[in-house]
């Protein structure tokens, strides 16, 4: 694998379409989803990329600045997509 890349948020709605671009369009890249799988996340949006050679999931909270240092020591990432995080229409509204 030609190169390491990191998405959070990847099994939301947007990240989920991006993680599956990426997991088709560059079969030589290692592809990492982070996400913590909370109420936005669903890992069935990925069903058809989810045993690709080039694809792994990780779950974790990129709040977690111990766990994130350990990722990144680990896995040496070449880019990170930012696609992390929990603002819904409804609860901005809200809140």
């Amino acid at each position: 694998m030609s190169k390491s890349i990191l998405i959070t948020g990847g099994a939301g709605f947007i990240g989920s379409h991006v993680v599956r671009w990426f997991v088709k369009k560059y079969p030589e890249y290692s592809i990492y989803n982070l996400d913590a799988l909370t109420y936005a996340g669903n890992l069935e949006n990925l069903k058809d990329v989810d045993t690709a050679a080039n694809y792994s999931f990780l779950k974790a909270d990129i709040c977690d600045a111990v766990e994130m240092d350990r990722l990144f020591k680990l896995y040496k990432f070449d880019a990170v997509i930012h696609l992390a995080a929990e603002s819904h229409v409804d609860r901005s509204i809200k809140d």
